[in-house]
This record gives structure tokens, C-alpha cells and sequence, in this order.
């Protein structure tokens, strides 16, 4: 076999074969020029063999692609031109047709001069003899790579298609996504997503040698995603919206890539020889990016596998879209079933509240027919809420026949027609002739938008309420008759004791004037002696009188000035004039009762003037406000006075000394606390033996005008 410089075929012997060698010679030229036109004007790979399978013709367009030479052609060596993973199956197939004389075919890669591999399809078909013999295969190889090509695209878009609709779980789509593309498309690859507050997170990692998936997690790590200022990678994608391509990654790009030596140890431990970063885009917005990288493959990326990348991208960020809606609404679902049990659970709640409340509570809708009613209003109309539901209120009293049906009528239109709250109090006569009395408050119910949407009533039964009250104002006119009855038996026992009282020290007074002459000094002590019983009798008379009016009476406020109050209690009072009586500056002038007020200060300072020290007698009224009080305070510098006497000397006739020894009634303390309780107030002693007294009470700052 041999090949000519100038493409001519005459002289091969294999043409003798295919066209005979007897017959005219001029024919046999003419068809052999024939045949050479034929095969050298055809654009696939032509090519012959004899029986025993061993080719022994190669047209000029298998010399022209794949770049090798006759003698490189010769024997076994046209096999170097096919892709040695494609050679088992094609050599199988060919044994097969040569031992069976069917048809050849077969899909293998050659290799073209420059290196790149396309696919070709190669078939052949035995050429027989008169007798039927084979005596020779006519072969063909035809350049199917880019129809090849498109139909894996196609292929390989259907499978993920359909691996994507697999699940609506975004992570295991990402998931499916990247083992699809390793190692079909390559060596490894990742996805990053943008998260709603503009961060970037890497959510899946595939790669060929699964012990180096570690590095792809460690460098995203190392290396965030600057989605704002990236200038290339993910960031710059995902910003953009651009694809970016880098077919060849030398090590100087490769250096130029992360931002210390930990980042480009971890990306050489990865591998990155070849890579494509392309935009998962959808409706407008980026979801992310798909990085695709060749680690240490003779493959490498082109121009070429950017159709794909890029439609694969759309397609997984059209899969994630809908896994985001439909876990959103699968949220929706749980948050409208959540609320959907919490409204249950309130309304079990409000169910029970209604029931449970001793109220008659109802909802009316805007024709005002009963939508709702609880136990209590069911028991006061006696009847079931069936009979209510759906009906107005006097359908539903139309047996009662009640006046107060009309005013509940007129009250539940008013609210409605108004907008504005209704209470009406009313009574009905009971079926056995009992007389009972409502207070009914009818309220609009509004919408979150401010609409009427119907009326809500809540029914009190104030019977007894009512009669409290009457009860209550029976017996404070039994009390005021009582109180005035008091009063007057005060007064005139108070009149009827005193007057025989006056006449016994008068009488003691005339006997001491006759008998001044002859009567012994024990007598005139004794006779002094029984005038001072009658003036503390007389004295306590006075007192028990005040402790019953104390708290009871009560005058009209009035303007006070406690600062010129106090002067006058303490000219009334009338100290030693060595005693220093010291007011503390800033009194107030308060609106309130004057006569209690100033017989709480006469007593106190009484107190102080009779138990302070007599050669250095001192005492100091202050004043300081605490809330809605004022509270005085008056000190003496007394003996003062035992714990356990504190309470004690607010009782009524209670002294600590023998009235012998410090004329005293015991009562004065008692109408103080007496008086200042009335009014909300308190009263209360701070003292101990040798560190006087002081006593505090607290009086209102504002009384209001309704004394009687």
C-alpha cells in the first residue's frame, strides 16, 4: 500500500479488487478515476480493509486531519489516532462485523492535528463477489462532534432538569446540582448563595477526590465573598451578572487569586488548572454563582462550554427559586395553621370567660340580631341560646312584654347609629312578680379599619345592688338622726355637768373668802385641792366631748395659712415665756378644714409645752411633703418616751404620769389620731428615754368642698 504525493489512486492494488481485473482497461481506468474522485471529493475519512479486518486504504482526508503521515498510517499505527478509552468497544464491534459480515458501526474520538479530540462516527459495509463472498470492507468516518455535542447538551440539561425538580429543599438541590456536575463537566465544583442581608455563604462543594472537599469549605472561609467590591471570582459574578471564564490558570494567576499563603495553599491543595464562574439569575435577581473548576484533568474549559454553564445556572436558579417559594409558603401554611390554633385557643379562652362571667354578655351584627350570647344572659331571659342566635332582642322578649324591651332597643341602634358607648339602667317584673333592675352598657364593636361591625352588650343584674343602696341610705339618715341626737345629749350633758361643777367651785371659793380668818393652812390646801378636781372634771368633760365630735364633724374648707395657724395656737397656748417655740420656714397654705387642723396643733403643742424641759424648754415644728400629704412633725426635748408606749398613749384617758403629778386627761392624743384618720391621714410617735419626743402626722393637701 502505498500513497502518492499527488493523491493519485491507480496505482493501488486495493482498487483492482473493488473493480476486477479483467474486462476493458479503459473502463477500469475510467472507474478507477471515478472512485478517486469520489472519495477525495467526500469530507469524511475514507477508508477500506481486506477480510482479515487489516485496513490497506486511507483517503487524503484522514492525512489532512489528523496530521500524521503514510508511514505513520502504516500497520497498527492509524490507532494512535483514536482516543484509547473508545478503542476496546470499537475493536469489539469490528470483530464482531468481520466475523459475522454484518454491518459496521461504532462512536470513538480522533484526535485532530492540533490536538483536540471530536467525535466521529465510523462505519463500514463488506463488499461482495459474484459468489456472494466478501473480498473487501468500504469504510467511512464522519465528523459527528458538534451534533454529538448538542445532543449530550440536551441530554444532560433533560437530566438536570429533572434531578433539580427532584426535591423543593434548597440545600438538596444545590446538593444534586454539584454531584451532577462532577466529574461530567468537572473535577470539582461549588455553589455560593447571596443571603438576604447581602452575605454570601458557600452551601455545597463536590469533588472528584472527596478528601479534598475540606479545602473548598476551608477557603470560603478564609476567603469571604466580597460581593461589593470584588474585582473578579463569585463576588464579581454575582454583582455583575457576568460570567467569567479562565481557560488556563498558570501559577502566577493562581498566586494573584487569594490574599495570603493559607489561601493559595489551601487553592493548590484543591487544585485549579482550568475554572468557569457563572451568575444563578432569575426574575432579575442573583441567587448566586456556580463555580466549575478542572483540577488536575488534561480538561480545561473554553468558550465553548459557556452556553452550557451558563443555562445550567438558569435552570438550578429557577429550581432554587422555587424551593424558596415553596418553603416560603410551606411557612405561610405553618404560620396561617399556627394562627389558626392560637385564634382557636383564644376563642376557647374567650368561650370560657364569657361563660364563666356572672354578666349577661351578647355580640349583635349591624341589623342587631343576636350572634352571641354567654350562660348569664341565657339564665336572665331564660331562654337557650338557639333562641337567640340569628334573632333580635324583641323577638326574643316578645313574651316578657317589658317596657324596658323599648329602651334596650333605642340604646343598641344609638351605639350602633353613633359610634359612641350607651349605659341604661332599667328594671323588669319577673314572670312570678319579683321586681329586678339591670345596668346595661352597649358598646360598637369596630374593625382594625374603623368600621362598625355590630354591637357588644354586657348585662349587670343590680337587684341587690340597689337595695344595698337603699339599705345603705337608710341607715345613714338613721345614722345622721343618731349623730344629731348625740350631739345634742352631748351638749346638754356636757351643760347639765358643768353647771353644778361651777357651782361647787364657787361655793369653795366663797367658804375660803368667810372663814379666811379662822381657816388652817391644810384647809386652804385642801379646799385648792378640791377646785382643782373640779376643773380637770370640767376639763374632761370638754375633752370627751371633742373625742366624740372628732372625725364626725366635718366644716367647709377653707384657705389656711398652717404658718399663722400655728402662732395662733401658740398665743392661745400661752408657754413660759423662757420656752423656744422654733416653726420651720416654707409652711404651706393649704385648702382644708381649719377647726380640726388647728385642734390637732393645740393638742400636740399642749403635749410638748407640758412634758419639755421646764428650766430649758424647746420645741420645733417642721414640716416635708410626701405625695399627696404634707407631713408636720412637732419635737420636744422631754424625757421622751419607751418603745413600748408608743402605741399605748394614743388610747383615750391613757397617761404616763400620775395626774397628780402632770394634769393631764389622757384624751388629747386620741382626738389627734382620731381626727387626722378621718381625713386619710396617719399619726405616729418617734422617740426613746432621754431623747424627747416627736410627734408626725400626715394631712392631705386638698380637701374637697363636701363637708357637712
Amino acid at each position: 500500500m502505498s500513497r502518492q504525493s499527488d493523491g493519485d489512486l491507480n496505482a493501488y492494488d486495493p482498487l483492482h479488487s473493488l473493480f476486477g481485473s479483467t474486462g476493458s482497461e479503459q473502463r477500469l481506468d475510467t472507474e478507477r478515476e471515478q472512485f478517486r474522485m469520489l472519495a477525495e471529493a467526500l469530507p469524511q475519512i475514507v477508508w477500506t480493509a481486506r477480510t482479515d479486518g487489516i485496513q490497506d486504504y486511507l483517503n487524503r482526508r484522514w492525512y489532512e486531519y489528523t496530521g500524521m503521515s503514510f508511514e505513520d498510517s502504516k500497520g497498527e499505527g492509524w490507532k494512535q489516532a483514536f482516543h484509547p478509552e473508545d478503542r476496546p468497544e470499537a475493536d469489539k464491534r469490528w470483530s464482531h462485523s468481520l466475523a459475522t459480515g454484518e454491518p459496521y458501526e461504532a462512536e470513538y474520538r480522533c484526535r485532530r492535528l492540533d490536538g483536540v479530540w471530536r467525535w466521529f462516527l465510523g462505519r463500514a459495509i463488506p463488499v461482495h463477489d459474484a459468489q456472494g463472498r466478501i473480498v473487501r470492507w468500504f469504510g467511512t468516518c464522519t465528523d459527528i462532534d458538534d451534533q454529538k455535542r448538542t445532543s449530550d447538551v440536551h441530554g444532560f440539561l433533560a437530566e438536570a432538569s429533572s434531578l433539580l425538580a427532584l426535591t423543593l429543599d434548597p440545600e438538596e438541590t444545590v446538593r444534586n446540582l454539584t454531584r451532577l456536575v462532577v466529574p461530567r463537566l468537572a473535577d470539582w465544583c461549588a455553589v455560593d448563595v447571596v443571603r438576604p442581608d447581602e452575605t454570601v455563604e458557600r452551601v455545597s462543594v463536590t469533588h472528584t477526590d472527596a478528601n479534598r472537599e475540606t479545602f473548598a469549605w476551608q477557603f470560603a472561609q478564609h476567603e469571604p465573598v466580597d460581593l461589593h467590591n470584588a474585582a473578579h471570582g463569585p463576588g464579581y459574578v454575582m454583582r455583575t451578572g457576568e460570567s467569567e471564564l479562565l481557560e488556563v490558570i498558570s501559577d502566577a494567576t493562581l498566586a494573584s487569586i487569594p490574599r495570603d499563603a493559607e489561601g493559595l495553599r489551601l487553592l493548590r491543595e484543591l487544585g485549579l488548572r482550568s475554572s468557569l464562574i457563572v451568575p444563578m439569575v432569575v426574575h432579575g435577581r442573583t441567587l448566586g454563582a456556580i463555580t466549575l473548576a478542572q483540577a488536575g484533568s488534561a480538561r480545561s474549559f473554553s468558550a465553548a462550554d459557556l452556553p452550557l454553564a451558563e443555562e445550567l445556572a438558569r435552570r438550578a436558579a429557577l429550581a432554587l427559586d422555587n424551593a424558596r417559594l415553596y418553603r416560603e409558603s410551606q411557612e405561610a401554611v405553618r404560620r396561617a395553621q399556627h394562627e389558626r390554633y392560637l385564634a382557636e385557643q383564644a376563642r376557647a379562652m374567650l368561650d370560657t370567660l364569657l361563660d364563666a362571667a356572672p354578666a349577661g354578655i351578647a355580640l349583635f351584627d349591624r341589623t342587631l340580631c343576636f350572634v352571641r350570647v354567654n350562660r348569664t344572659l341565657e339564665a336572665i331571659n331564660r331562654r337557650p341560646a338557639e333562641d337567640h342566635l340569628g334573632h333580635t332582642m324583641p323577638e326574643v322578649l316578645a313574651a316578657q312584654q317589658t317596657p324596658g324591651v323599648d329602651i334596650v332597643v333605642k340604646s343598641l341602634r344609638r351605639a350602633l347609629e353613633t359610634g359612641e358607648t350607651q349605659t341604661v339602667e332599667s328594671s323588669t317584673r319577673m314572670p312570678n312578680g319579683e321586681e329586678r333592675a339591670w345596668l346595661a352598657r352597649y358598646a360598637p364593636v369596630r374593625s382594625a379599619e374603623g368600621t362598625t361591625l355590630g354591637v357588644a352588650t354586657v348585662v349587670l343584674d343590680i337587684t341587690e345592688r340597689k337595695r344595698a343602696e337603699a339599705e345603705r341610705e337608710r341607715l345613714i339618715a338613721a345614722l345622721e338622726r343618731s349623730n344629731q341626737e348625740l350631739d345634742q345629749f352631748a351638749y346638754v350633758a356636757s351643760h347639765d355637768l358643768k353647771a353644778p361643777l361651777r357651782g361647787i367651785a364657787n361655793l369653795s371659793q366663797w367658804i375660803e373668802e368667810d372663814l379666811k380668818d379662822v381657816m388652817t393652812d391644810e384647809t386652804r390646801e385642801q379646799m385648792k385641792l378640791l377646785r382643782g378636781r373640779v376643773q380637770r372634771m370640767e376639763a374632761l368633760i370638754n375633752g370627751i366631748l371633742d373625742y366624740s365630735r372628732a372625725g364626725r364633724m366635718r366644716s367647709r374648707p377653707e384657705r389656711v395659712d398652717v404658718g399663722r395657724l400655728l402662732s395662733e395656737c401658740v398665743e392661745l397656748l400661752a408657754p413660759p415665756a423662757e420656752a423656744v417655740v422654733q416653726v420651720e420656714p416654707g409652711m404651706p397654705t393649704l385648702r382644708t378644714e381649719r377647726v380640726p387642723l388647728q385642734q390637732v396643733f393645740l393638742n400636740l403643742l399642749g403635749n410638748a409645752f407640758k412634758h419639755a424641759r421646764s428650766s430649758d424648754m424647746r420645741v420645733h415644728v417642721g414640716v416635708r411633703q410626701v405625695d399627696a400629704f404634707w407631713e408636720f412633725s412637732v419635737a420636744d426635748n422631754g424625757p421622751g418616751i419607751a418603745p413600748e408606749y408608743h402605741e399605748r398613749i394614743w388610747g383615750i384617758f391613757q397617761t404616763l404620769r400620775a395626774r397628780d403629778e402632770l394634769e393631764s386627761t389622757g384624751i388629747g392624743l386620741s382626738v389627734v389620731k382620731k381626727s387626722v384618720e378621718a381625713r386619710g391621714g396617719r399619726a405616729w410617735l418617734e422617740s426613746a428615754p432621754g431623747q424627747g419626743a416627736t410627734f408626725r402626722f400626715t394631712w392631705p393637701k386638698h380637701i374637697p368642698d363636701e363637708g357637712r
